[in-house]
C-alpha cells in the first residue's frame, strides 16, 4: 500500500513539474532565446524540409537582413541561399534577431549548416521575437537556417544577421 501511494505521488508531483515547465516556457515574446547544446542533425533531416533560398541583403559590412517572408510548416529558409553561406571566422559572435507575425504560438528553429552538416542551435515555441546567438568556433561558410515546426505559418517581418 505504501508502494501504491508513493507512486501516486510521484506521478503527482511530475505532472504538475510538467505542467509548470509548460506554462513558464509558453511566453517567449521579447525574451531572448538560451543558445542550446549544439546539436548534430543526420543529413537526412535536410531532404524532409522544403528549402527555401532567402537572399539577405546587406545594411553594412556584418550587419545583413531580409523582411517579409512566409516560413510555412516544414520549410527551411536557406539564408543567402544554398550555395552561398555567410563567411565567418572563429571567435566570431553570430545573432539572429527575428520579429514575428505568427499564427497563434509557433514552433521555430534556428541553425546553420556547414560543411553540409545541420546544427540546431535553438528551437522552441515563439509568439513575436525570436533573438539567439552562437560562437563560430570553425572558419567556413555558414548558411543560417530558419526551420519552420509549427502548424501553420508565420511572417518573418524583419529579420536581422550580425556578425561581431
Amino acid at each position: 500500500m505504501k508502494n501504491y501511494l508513493f507512486s501516486i505521488i510521484v506521478v503527482a508531483l511530475l505532472g504538475i513539474s510538467a505542467l509548470a515547465i509548460l506554462l513558464v516556457n509558453k511566453d517567449t515574446s521579447e525574451k531572448e532565446a538560451e543558445e542550446t547544446n549544439e546539436v548534430k542533425i543526420d543529413d537526412e533531416f535536410l531532404k524532409n524540409w522544403n528549402k527555401i533560398n532567402i537572399t539577405l541583403k546587406e545594411k553594412s559590412r556584418n550587419n545583413h537582413y531580409f523582411e517579409n517572408e512566409d516560413l510555412n510548416n516544414g520549410d527551411i529558409f536557406l539564408l543567402n541561399g544554398e550555395s552561398q553561406g555567410l563567411k565567418l571566422k572563429e571567435g566570431d559572435n553570430v545573432l539572429v534577431d527575428l520579429t514575428i507575425i505568427p499564427d497563434g504560438l509557433s514552433h521555430t528553429g534556428v541553425g546553420y549548416i556547414l560543411n553540409e552538416k545541420y546544427t540546431e542551435i535553438f528551437s522552441a515555441p515563439v509568439s513575436d521575437k525570436l533573438t539567439t546567438s552562437f560562437d563560430v568556433k570553425v572558419d567556413g561558410e555558414y548558411i543560417i537556417c530558419i526551420v519552420g515546426g509549427n502548424a501553420n505559418f508565420i511572417t518573418i517581418t524583419n529579420g536581422l544577421i550580425s556578425i561581431d
